[in-house]
């Protein structure tokens, strides 16, 4: 296998389609099921069940599929550390990656950060999925990244715990919104929008929400980012499960309202990783950072302005 069998599979993956995922890779849709027949037959198992609505991963796909990421990350940051050796050296730097979702809790402690210390001379700052951001941490292209999962078969990584939130249910604070009593009734009723599939999230409701029930959502609408989730709820689209912490985001004025169901009793965590060869002087920075970080979620849980 090579690195454009692995673009094809998690292009394929991701879209749940092979004539979307040919568009992604700039392939013809026979070139893409060519190439995803001789992943198959080279780890001998199959990956996808076809469909006429679509190509979704096997058991043996799911796994594959994280280290389909890990494999394709670490190349790219190889590609990527090539090119660097013809740029000029800096005496010292910071690379950072920051969940989606977490930029309004991991900032404004980074930036304290910055201001303190005078020793690190450039800070790289990226945005990204939590699954992203660890692969390009083990792979030695971040330093730190702040995210909502952990990857255990990632060695090269340390992690610490920051803190974690309950799950809450939600919906646009409209009158015309039903209220019922029962998660079974929201997920046979009204339009749920959730983040896609792989993502920690989805994943975590998945598997010990909507596997346990035996129901998933009846009407479903698949987002990137908890930012679209938010909007659309507002919009009065439909109804979702978010951690309390990416409310905190949104602001009292938002027109989101929590609903209490007995049922929902998950929570999220969320960690800092870093590479475990990642220099000691960047090293000493994550107990000022993990601080900081802790003290922005106390301002936020007490309502107050960070």
């Amino acid at each position: 296998m090579d690195m454009l069998d692995l673009k094809v599979f998690i292009a394929v993956a991701e879209s749940e389609s092979m004539s979307k995922a040919a568009q992604k890779v700039a392939l013809t849709q026979p070139a893409v099921s060519f190439r995803i027949a001789g992943l198959e037959a080279e780890l001998g198992a199959p990956l996808f069940h076809r469909t006429r609505s679509g190509a979704f991963l096997t058991e043996a796909g799911r796994k594959f599929y994280f280290y389909a990421q890990y494999a394709l990350s670490a190349l790219e940051a190889g590609q990527d550390s090539i090119r660097m050796l013809s740029e000029p050296p800096l005496e010292e730097k910071l690379r950072i990656g920051i969940v989606d979702s977490l930029t309004h809790v991991m900032l404004p402690a980074i930036i304290q950060s910055m201001k303190e210390q005078t020793s690190v001379i450039q800070w790289k700052i990226n945005t990204g999925q939590s699954l992203d951001l660890a692969l390009r941490t083990a792979s030695g292209e971040l330093d730190i990244s702040f995210i909502n999962q952990t990857y255990s078969p990632l060695p090269q990584l340390g992690t610490v715990k920051l803190f974690e939130e309950p799950l809450v249910f939600i919906g646009p604070k409209q009158a015309g919104f039903p209220r019922y009593q029962s998660l079974v009734t929201y997920l046979e009723e009204v339009p749920f929008i959730l983040l896609k599939r792989h993502m920690p999230l989805r994943e975590l409701l998945e598997h010990e929400l909507f596997r346990p029930l035996r129901m998933s959502p009846r009407q479903l609408i698949e987002v990137d980012t908890s930012h679209l989730i938010r909007q659309m709820v507002e919009q009065g689209t439909g109804c979702s499960f978010l951690p309390v912490s990416s409310l905190w985001a949104a602001g009292s004025d938002a027109e989101i309202e929590r609903i209490l169901l007995p049922e929902i009793r998950l929570r999220q965590s969320f960690y800092c990783v870093y590479h475990q060869s990642a220099p000691d002087n960047i090293l000493d920075l994550l107990p000022n950072l993990h601080a900081g970080i802790n003290a922005q979620v106390i301002r936020f849980r007490n309502g107050g302005t960070p």
